[in-house]
């Protein structure tokens, strides 16, 4: 889980999982058992969903797929809520299947993309503010 590893530094602070879905939000809370999580039902392309221009990081596995079809705006989506929500400097932690165009939403929406990695269909962007 996406979180756990981001939690295993003891440089996080807090850190706000969030998903559409109640029945994640209520498996997130089990299965991260810290202090520090903090965890939202909500849909982040909704405006009042996140903070604006106030978070360090974000780590995101965005769905791509709404009513049972696949939706490729909806990750795009998700890139343009997190570069609004942080900070100058922030930094988005990106895990995507690796078929999904989104290096133009990320070029578009932030200053700086590097692909970290490619391996097991899934590929890890990173991209700051």
């Amino acid at each position: 889980m996406l979180a756990l590893k981001a939690l295993a530094s003891q440089a996080v602070e807090g850190l706000m999982l969030v998903d559409i879905d109640r029945r994640a939000v209520e498996a997130a809370r089990r299965n991260v058992p810290d202090s520090r999580a903090a965890f939202a039902w909500a849909d982040v392309r909704r405006t009042e969903a996140l903070p604006d221009e106030s978070l360090d990081f974000v780590v995101t596995n965005p769905p791509f797929h709404h009513g049972g079809a696949e939706d490729r705006d909806l990750g795009a989506a998700f890139i343009a809520a997190a570069a609004k929500a942080l900070k100058r400097g922030g930094r988005l932690w990106l895990v995507a299947n690796r078929h999904l165009p989104y290096e133009a939403p990320l070029a578009e929406a932030f200053a700086a993309v590097k692909l970290l990695g490619e391996g097991g269909g899934f590929k890890v962007h990173e991209a700051r503010r």
